[in-house]
């Protein structure tokens, strides 16, 4: 029987290239966005469902779930890969900022999460795959934002592993390293932080058009679909061995490494008068 598979975030990117590798391997697939049209060319197989899906409206997700059933019977799998990036100094970054940085990496995963487990929960089965990041294990200088929404979805995926575990849903997460798509981090600036802000974001411009492209990922989040066992966590485009590095080397080992790797030497700064 074909399996079927909800992606939000399927506009671009990790949500693209997944999209078109399940459907390849066989499977249904309800690929979501925003603005649902620019998933026209993905609606040419009679296997794939293109719907609107903004994972901070709730109608919507309801609309886009139910949808689904009826084209294909079931959710087997979800896959929460919306999401967006915010960068920059705690002291840049406006409340209205964090509010709708969480909107989507946290409160919209979980409504979506939401949604559909009622439904696995009926069935006995069901496999919820969460795309988060090595940035939700580690904090990096001047991605305090995006670190913050990842680590709560570290958390939130592996509470959620042993909740929905009696009932058949199984729950993984995907944790890539830097991957070359068109996400970028929005950057919140302030003059107090010059220049170490900005050689950072120069560098992680740099670093993601070096990295894997979204296909890397996607082939990993095929692999944890197709994965029967109890396996929790998944690297992907070369995180794995920053995971690793961090695992083993000692606390201030690693954090005199990442200050070098992102700041080099800034210079000790007055105190304001």
């Amino acid at each position: 029987m074909t399996k079927t598979i909800l992606i939000t975030g399927a506009s671009s990117g990790i949500g693209r290239a997944s999209a078109v590798l399940f459907l390849n391997a066989g499977w249904n697939v309800a690929a979501t966005a925003r603005k649902p049209r620019v998933l026209a060319d993905l609606a040419a197989s009679d296997r794939a469902l293109t719907l609107r899906l903004d994972v901070t409206d709730t109608a919507s997700i309801a609309e886009a779930v139910a949808q689904t059933v009826a084209r294909f019977g079931a959710i087997d799998v979800l896959v929460n890969n919306a999401g967006v990036g915010l960068a920059g100094p705690v002291e840049a970054v406006t409340p209205e900022q964090w509010r709708a940085h969480f909107e989507t990496n946290v409160f919209g995963l979980a409504q979506t999460t939401r949604a559909v487990i009622p439904l696995m929960r009926e069935r006995g089965k069901g496999l919820i795959i969460n795309v988060g990041s090595i940035a939700g294990r580690f904090g990096l200088p001047f991605l305090a934002p995006y670190n913050a929404g990842k680590f709560a979805v570290e958390g939130l995926t592996e509470a959620m592993h042993y909740e929905l575990k009696p009932f058949g849903i199984r729950v993984k997460l995907i944790e890539p390293g830097g991957t070359r798509s068109e996400f970028v981090h929005p950057w919140a600036k302030t003059p107090a932080y010059e220049p170490q802000q900005s050689a950072v974001e120069a560098m992680m411009l740099a670093g993601g058009a070096r990295s894997p492209g979204p296909e890397t990922v996607a082939a990993v989040i095929l692999k944890a679909a197709q994965d029967p066992s109890d396996r929790l966590r998944y690297a992907a485009a070369g995180g794995g061995a920053a995971l690793l590095t961090n695992r083993w080397l000692p606390a201030a080992t690693w954090r005199r490494m990442i200050e070098k790797s992102f700041l080099g030497k800034p210079a000790r700064r007055r105190q304001a008068a």
